[in-house]
């Protein structure tokens, strides 16, 4: 998945910002509950006024992951 992100992180520059946080750091937890981050990896859209507008738990092909992050690009 590390790939597809850092792929997305350059096609979507200037446009989405990417914020990357490490499962293992328990003082994440809030984040992870707040943003629906269940499993490892996880992927939330949020748009510009804080809203979670889509979430992916899990791996999966890289379409779905970047449709999701189509959704807030604009």
């Amino acid at each position: 998945m590390r790939p597809t992100v850092r792929g997305l992180m350059d096609e979507y520059a200037g446009r989405v910002e990417f914020l990357i946080m490490d499962y293992d750091n328990r003082d994440l937890d809030p984040y992870r509950m707040q943003y629906g981050a269940t499993g490892h990896p996880s992927f939330a859209a949020i748009s510009a006024a804080g809203e979670v507008v889509g979430n992916i738990v899990g791996p999966v092909p890289p379409e779905k992951l970047e449709s999701l992050v189509a959704q807030i690009a604009g």
